[in-house]
C-alpha cells in the first residue's frame, strides 16, 4: 500500500507518511555516504618515481581530496613499499611528499605499485592509484668483456623517449661516445646488445658516464656513472 493511499484512515495516512519520510531520510543517508566514498581521490605527482641510489626511496608528491576534514589519512603501498601519515586540511584535501618504495634489487629495474590513501575517522573513505617505480641504474651482462665483444645493456630509469649515451673517460678526456635507443615508458627502460667499448680500446678501464645528452657533461641530468672494465687480448 502507498503511503499516499487516499481510502486509509487519516490516522494511518499519518503514520504511512511517516513512515516514508523515515525511508526517504534513510536512503538519502546512504546516499549521501555512498557519494562520500567516491568521492575521495589521489594522485602520484610523478609518473615513475626514479631513485638514483637504489638503496633509498626518492622522494613522492601524492594529493589527495574527498577526505574527511580534520582526518588523519594513512597511505601505504602493497608490496610494503611507501608508506606515509597526514591530516586532511579543512576541505578534506592534503599534499604529502613521503619515500618512495624501493626496488629489491640495485639492478637496473621498474616495477608497479599500488597505493592506497585510508581515512582513520571514517573507514569509507578510501582512494587508491597506480604508479610506477625505478632505480637509476645500468648494467652489462658479462660485467667485464673484450672491449669489441657485443653484451647485452640494461638501462632503467631515464628519461622516456629520450635517447641513451654512454661517454668513456679516461682521465678527463672524453675517448668515445655511442647511443644505444631511446628510453621506453614511465621508468625509461631499456634494453641492447651492443659493443662494450665502441672502437679501439687502450686502457684497462674506463669511467662511463650513461645521460641523455649528444656531449658529454658533468650536469647531465639523469646521468649514471661507473667504471667499466675491459679485457684487452695481449
Amino acid at each position: 500500500m502507498h503511503a499516499s493511499d487516499a481510502s486509509a484512515p487519516p490516522s494511518r495516512r499519518r503514520r504511512l507518511a511517516s513512515l516514508g519520510a523515515c525511508v526517504a531520510a534513510v536512503l538519502a543517508c546512504a546516499g549521501l555516504g555512498a557519494a562520500q566514498a567516491s568521492a575521495a581521490t589521489i594522485v602520484v605527482g610523478q609518473a615513475c618515481v626514479v631513485n638514483p641510489d637504489p638503496a633509498v626511496g626518492s622522494p613522492m608528491t601524492v594529493t589527495g581530496a574527498g577526505f574527511g576534514p580534520g582526518d588523519m589519512i594513512d597511505l601505504t603501498s602493497n608490496k610494503g613499499g611507501a608508506f606515509g601519515t597526514t591530516t586532511a586540511g579543512p576541505t578534506g584535501g592534503f599534499t604529502i611528499t613521503m619515500p618512495g618504495p624501493i626496488l629489491p634489487t640495485v639492478n637496473p629495474a621498474a616495477a608497479a605499485f599500488v597505493l592506497t590513501a585510508n581515512d582513520g575517522t571514517n573507514a569509507a573513505l578510501t582512494a587508491s592509484t597506480n604508479f610506477d617505480a625505478a632505480n637509476l641504474a645500468v648494467a652489462t651482462n658479462p660485467l667485464q668483456a673484450k672491449p669489441s665483444k657485443k653484451v647485452t645493456w640494461t638501462f632503467s630509469g631515464f628519461i622516456g623517449g629520450a635517447e641513451i649515451y654512454a661517454h668513456y673517460l679516461h682521465g678527463k678526456k672524453v675517448t668515445a661516445t655511442t647511443k644505444f635507443g631511446r628510453a621506453q615508458g614511465p621508468c625509461g627502460v631499456l634494453k641492447k646488445k651492443a659493443v662494450f667499448y665502441p672502437g679501439k680500446a687502450k686502457y684497462n678501464s674506463y669511467k662511463v658516464q650513461v645521460d641523455d645528452t649528444r656531449r658529454y657533461s658533468l650536469k647531465s641530468l639523469p646521468h649514471w656513472i661507473a667504471t667499466l672494465r675491459t679485457h684487452i687480448p695481449m
